[in-house]
């Protein structure tokens, strides 16, 4: 059995009392070394797993950055001025961002690409666009600027999800009583949003997930089907970036009343072959070293 990972987080983010911290882990003994078991890296066996997202902030159940403009594109077409607008295509982008994420085993790659607008000189608008890719194996992690092409690398010993293997099961009863106590406990703090509640189960381009409900950041759906290779259900993380996706893959969020970042998985394939160039730099990158 997999220890499980919320209670190493949320002990590890507020001062809980010792025994509150130690009554899951170690089972209701006196000693953790009764349950818990060796370490072990179980990214290292992660199948080929493809992700396809689109997140894009919300005002009002709107992308905010759209509406902005089409909001001053009007104005300027109520006057005088000449008016260059951006193509439809490209308006319908605005303030999105496009992720495709890839796994295999220690590796890890994201791309992105993000769109956003200014306005050069009176009422003529001109799109900006952002495409990145970050890569994560042994050996190295490497950020880039596709369109620039310049990027930075640093020495990375590669994705690592470690896990306990438990060598006695965690009780239901102790596992409720630990989740309550940190509850009260976060609570206490006036910390109680960094715990997101169970709301069921739910599914998403057709693969499971964990529906959780979070003060203040609303309603998601983390992927339920990786659990073997030390992907968590129980931490909520809408971060943008490598280090949001390394231990939970997160497939939607409905941000609360419409304003906030709203997530949305277009495609997620697992255990499909990929072609393993999405873990290379690509030529005419210049990369410089960093510590």
């Amino acid at each position: 059995m997999l220890q499980r990972p919320w209670v190493w987080l949320v002990c590890a983010l507020v001062a809980l009392p010792l025994t509150a911290c130690s009554a899951g882990s170690a089972g209701g003994h006196d000693s953790a070394d009764d349950s818990v078991g060796a370490t072990r890296n179980a990214a290292a066996s992660t199948p080929p797993i493809h992700v396809s997202q689109i997140m894009v902030v919300l005002r009002d159940g709107q992308s905010a950055r759209e509406r902005d403009y089409r909001k001053v594109l009007a104005d300027c077409r109520k006057g005088t001025l000449p008016t260059q607008p951006l193509s439809d295509e490209v308006a319908g982008k605005l303030g999105r961002t496009f992720y495709d994420i890839w796994y295999e085993g220690p590796r890890m790659a994201e791309r992105a690409e993000r769109w956003d607008f200014e306005i050069t000189g009176a009422c003529q608008f001109r799109p900006v666009h952002e495409s990145t890719l970050a890569i994560i194996k042994p050996g190295e992690a490497v950020t880039l600027d596709l369109i620039g092409k310049t990027g930075t690398r640093q020495p990375s010993e590669g994705v690592v999800r470690e896990v306990r293997e438990a060598a006695a099961p965690m009780a239901d009863d102790d596992d409720a009583q630990l989740r309550a106590a940190v509850a009260a406990q976060l609570g206490q703090q006036g910390q109680s949003h960094l715990m997101a509640q169970s709301a069921g189960l739910g599914s998403a381009a057709g693969q499971p997930c964990q529906k959780l409900d979070q003060a203040g950041l609303g309603e998601a759906c983390v992927w339920s089907g990786g659990g073997q290779w030390g992907f968590s259900t129980e931490v909520v993380d809408d971060g943008e970036g490598l280090n949001g996706r390394m231990d939970s893959i997160l497939l939607w969020r409905h941000p609360p009343q419409g304003t906030g970042k709203a997530w949305d998985t277009l495609k997620m394939t697992v255990g499909e072959a990929i072609d393993g160039k999405v873990f290379e730099i690509p030529s005419g990158v210049a990369v410089t070293v960093t510590n």
